[in-house]
């Protein structure tokens, strides 16, 4: 099973996409700068970890203050939202419609991306990782110049292949201001 840091949502079982409530889960994470409250999300991620890794069971979780968390179970359902919209829905949208588009420069320069990754089999062996990048707008940027860097210097497999099943799992090492601690495998 693997676990990855990074909305009702999706998680992976049995390699199957599954949907669950909003929030179904959350979990006390440490990033790397101590312990966080995190909640399970739909993030791409369900599938990218899945044809990267092949491994059939996939929660993903993002750390969010606990106002967030207490907004988003006025919101929890059990996919109602996706047949009939309702009020806290379209109140949450139409903030983020009201906020900024994005970071300024400045916050990017500031900013940084934390990421923790949490793996066990079976025998119950665990593994994790954290990583710590540039702010995600910045590393989707960086990300690009290198992936396009390796296929313009001719390094591009054929076919479909996400980031990691194309060049590794070090890749993200290649990408200025990303640094990785891998815990020691715990039994």
């Amino acid at each position: 099973m693997i676990e990855s840091v990074h909305r009702g949502g999706l998680v992976r079982r049995g390699g199957i996409l599954t949907p669950v409530a909003l929030g179904h889960r959350s979990r006390v994470i440490d990033f790397g700068r101590g312990p966080e409250t995190a909640v399970a999300m739909p993030w791409g991620d369900v599938s990218t970890a899945y044809r990267s890794t092949g491994i059939p069971d996939i929660t993903v979780y993002m750390a969010m203050p606990a106002a967030v968390r207490a907004g988003r179970r006025v919101c929890r359902d059990d996919g109602a939202a996706a047949r009939k919209p309702h009020r806290p829905t379209r109140v949450l949208k139409a903030g983020v419609r009201a906020g900024p588009a994005g970071p300024t420069d400045d916050e990017r320069s500031r900013g940084a991306s934390y990421l923790w990754g949490e793996v066990t089999d079976p025998a119950g062996r665990r593994a994790v990782s954290r990583l710590r990048t540039p702010e995600g707008y910045t590393l989707t940027a960086l990300a690009a110049l290198e992936i396009t860097a390796r296929v313009l210097g001719g390094v591009a497999p054929i076919g479909y292949h996400t980031p990691a099943s194309a060049y590794g799992p070090d890749l993200i090492l290649a990408i200025p201001g990303c640094e990785r601690q891998d815990d020691p495998i715990a039994t």
